[in-house]
């Protein structure tokens, strides 16, 4: 049967074969792969690159540039070219990125500039921007005040502090994560920790713009609303894309990929550009796209052009622009040429979770769904198209989420029935009661959202885990599915690709990911601020995890270590003591990974009702408890039973780990008595000649005596403590206790891994450090004792050569 585009004449009649050729763009595919290329720079560039080319580099660049530029306008090739085209310009600005960061001032230093945001309450503090002058200048720095402090000045009034200039921490090299890039792609790559905000002294009147003002007084009308809990977070996060305050309201949103991933990648923009193109068209008829752009435009101008507005904006621009021309611009050049305008203007997109999930959300969605409803034809009947737009972008996104989260929600197909509608309907009714109030219907739709937030999300928020520890399949599955579109649209037989995806992508499911077992004995110290998470792995036993970090982010971070080390199996967890810095990330943990048992040492009076999930027995753990995991014995050595102590630290568990010749010790937050009481318990005793010692309260000189030290004579010291710790963790005295050692760090090593091999201990940093360590030095210079990393000091563990 002919079809009839919108925007064309009555005259105008297409095909089937000829309307799907013109929408979705058959050999006009090389955008998409070129923007694939564009993207993977940044994964290839160290994070701690100066931005300094190599002439043989420039030289070899242009000349792919010019070399590959005559295939442009050829239908066969013109993916190279545009590939090496792209891939060059976002490598130098990339490299303009990295000069501009290395040049600015670090350090304690006095910064005059403007609050360039209104303040936004995350956690227990008020968040804002300001827009720096001077030698900041084009630089917007991170500043945070105690929100039960002094009021900040307000949006648009000049500013002077004196605080710290943080650089951004870039990420462990084995990590599917570039915070430092995606800080120098936001703007933010300083951040600034103020005690009050009284220390904002204001050096004028507030002199807001007119999109400042417009944002400062929606952001007023959305505070006044009479809104509490869930309801207010999700009501602030599809209408205004403000975070939740709290976290443990904004976990189950990062956890279930569903509404945050929309509002975080822009694509809740985009659903409501569409949505008002539908309605117009359907109202009044053409035009319908004009609406679209203006209500894009509203609503970025009442929000604020942030990064995720700007990509939907720009999506939806796209999006308008095909249907207004009847498909003259088919989506893939439209919006793949929409995305590539943004990657060049914000060059470290390409590691930023939002774009890439919601580009691979869009490639599903508008070239996958076809393959894929032919192949649940047979099965679904007239039910096969509504369930591939359910399927195909959960399908295509899945790869995404595996590599960037370790996991992936099985709810996500019904997640898209319930969510795709209903951002399309929320968003813009939540943005009108925001703006014009009317009293029941604030209430109400509030008490939707609670219901949503508090208990429909969380019920997607279970996180299947996957194991990516061999990376190629999973990137072929992603490269697959752009391959799946490409065919599609020239009317190329799809079938066995289509399945090939999906029988792929079942079998990962199936099979928990990718990975390996563990070849030898290996403890890793995960960085996860100042906090403990410990991972130890043995040949023939399962993962067990020794603390689980201070907050949700820390367990997400060690989901994503999990599952980059290969680990597929449910863990067994151990928790040392109840304080935040061990115990804060449980809950979100037990969502994300399933835990094979729990355990905790035994205590008279347990505090662990801020941290134990709903639902869990763990196991009380004392002085005599032993358990094998595979070769490895674990022994408890530390509490000798319920003891009611003044502090908790003191009824810290301490573990001894034993593997053929390597004895570890975790210490916990066990203090220097703990430690006195152990030698008259006859530990640590004669044991395997290679140790190593995970020091007890994070370095602190309140453990770590040297009787202790001594009696180990451990050549490899962990100190899990934060980088740039409030608490000036580990202690001076504490190192040179550990004079002797190689002391790591996690914070500044941004982690440590120790295997055990012959002869000693191979220990590896996040920083791309790597050294094999025998033997206790007898003299405190550690350097000299040829222990420490070259050119390495004991004491900081910041000066690691950078990859």
């Amino acid at each position: 049967m002919p079809w009839i585009l919108p925007g064309l004449d009555s005259d105008t009649m297409l095909d089937r074969e000829s309307l799907w050729r013109r929408w979705s763009g058959a050999g006009l595919w090389g955008p998409a792969w070129a923007l694939a290329a564009a993207c993977s720079v940044p994964w290839l560039l160290p994070e701690a690159w100066s931005g300094e080319v190599v002439p043989g580099l420039q030289v070899l660049g242009w000349a792919a540039v010019l070399a590959t530029a005559p295939f442009a306008l050829r239908r066969r090739g013109n993916g190279v070219a545009l590939a090496a085209a792209l891939a060059w310009g976002v490598l130098g600005a990339l490299a303009g990125e990295a000069r501009r960061e290395a040049a600015l001032p670090e350090g304690f230093q006095e910064v005059r500039g403007r609050v360039a945001t209104p303040w936004t309450l995350r956690g227990r503090s008020l968040r804002a921007e300001v827009a720096g002058t001077g030698p900041l200048e084009g630089l917007r720095v991170g500043v945070s005040v105690p929100a039960r402090s002094a009021p900040p000045p307000g949006p648009g009034t000049p500013v002077v502090f004196r605080g710290a200039l943080e650089r951004v921490a870039p990420a462990p090299a084995f990590l599917a994560e570039r915070p430092l890039w995606r800080a120098r792609d936001a703007g933010p790559a300083r951040f600034v920790r103020l005690a009050s905000g009284a220390c904002l002294a204001p050096l004028g009147p507030p002199r807001p713009g007119p999109l400042l003002r417009l944002r400062a007084w929606v952001r007023s009308r959305f505070e006044a609303l009479p809104l509490r809990g869930p309801g207010r977070d999700l009501w602030g996060a599809m209408a205004l894309a403000i975070p939740p305050a709290s976290p443990e309201a904004f976990t189950p949103f990062a956890e279930s990929g569903t509404v945050h991933v929309l509002v975080v990648s822009g694509l809740h923009l985009t659903l409501v550009m569409g949505a008002a193109e539908a309605l117009w068209r359907r109202l009044r008829g053409p035009g319908g796209a004009w609406a679209a752009a203006g209500a894009g435009l509203a609503y970025a101008l009442a929000t604020g052009f942030s990064a995720p507005v700007w990509r939907g904006l720009l999506m939806g621009f796209a999006w308008a622009a095909g249907r207004a021309t009847g498909w003259k611009a088919p989506p893939v050049l439209a919006l793949h040429g929409a995305l590539a305008a943004w990657i060049l203007i914000r060059p470290a997109s390409g590691c930023d979770p939002g774009f890439l999930l919601s580009w691979g959300a869009l490639a599903g969605l508008l070239w996958a769904r076809e393959p894929v409803a032919g192949l649940l034809g047979p099965l679904a009947g007239r039910w096969a198209d509504p369930a591939a737009a359910l399927l195909a972008p959960w399908l295509s996104t899945l790869p995404l989420l595996a590599v960037l989260h370790g996991g992936a929600p099985l709810g996500g197909p019904l997640a898209n029935l319930l969510v795709l509608p209903l951002v399309s309907c929320l968003v813009p009714a939540c943005l009108l009661l925001t703006l014009a109030p009317a009293p029941g219907l604030v209430e109400a739709l509030g008490a939707v959202l609670g219901w949503l937030g508090g208990t429909l999300v969380p019920a997607f928020a279970r996180i299947t885990p996957l194991a990516t520890g061999w990376l190629p399949p999973w990137l072929a599955l992603g490269a697959g599915w752009l391959l799946l579109g490409q065919a599609a649209s020239a009317f190329r037989r799809t079938r066995a690709l289509a399945a090939a995806l999906v029988l792929g992508s079942l079998l990962l499911l199936a099979r928990g990911g990718t990975g390996a077992p563990p070849a030898t004995f290996s403890l890793e110290a995960i960085d996860v601020g100042q906090g403990d998470a410990i991972l130890v792995r043995a040949p023939g036993g399962e993962a067990t995890l020794v603390d689980a970090g201070p907050d949700p982010w820390a367990a997400r971070r060690i989901v994503r270590v999990l599952s980059r080390r290969g680990v597929r199996e449910p863990v067994h967890l151990v928790l040392t003591h109840p304080h935040l810095d061990h115990a804060g990330g449980w809950m979100t943990l037990a969502r994300l990974w399933p835990l094979a048992s729990v355990a905790r040492p035994a205590m008279a009076a347990p505090p662990w009702a801020p941290f134990q999930p709903p639902g869990t027995d763990p196991r009380s753990l004392a002085r005599g408890a032993a358990w094998t995991r595979g070769a490895a014995a674990f022994s408890v050595r530390w509490p000798p039973g319920p003891l009611r102590l003044p502090d908790v630290n003191m009824n810290s568990l301490v573990l001894r780990i034993r593997w053929g010749a390597h004895e570890t010790w975790l210490m916990g937050d066990a203090l220097a008595l703990q430690e006195a009481d152990l030698l008259d318990l006859g530990d640590p005793g004669p044991g395997p000649p290679h140790r190593l010692l995970k020091a007890g309260h994070h370095g602190s000189r309140s453990a770590t005596g040297r009787a202790w030290a001594e009696a180990l004579g451990a050549p490899v010291v962990l100190v899990t403590a934060g980088r740039g710790n409030r608490f000036g963790h580990p202690h001076a005295a504490t190192l040179d206790t550990l004079a002797g050692a190689q002391v790591f760090v996690t914070g500044d090593s941004l982690g440590v891994r120790a295997e055990a091999v012959p002869g000693g201990w191979l220990v590896s940093t996040g920083r791309g450090w790597e050294g094999r360590l025998t033997g206790w030095a007898a003299r405190p210079d550690a350097a000299a004792s040829g222990l420490g990393p070259p050119g390495g000091d004991r004491r900081e563990g910041t000066a690691f050569p950078t990859p």
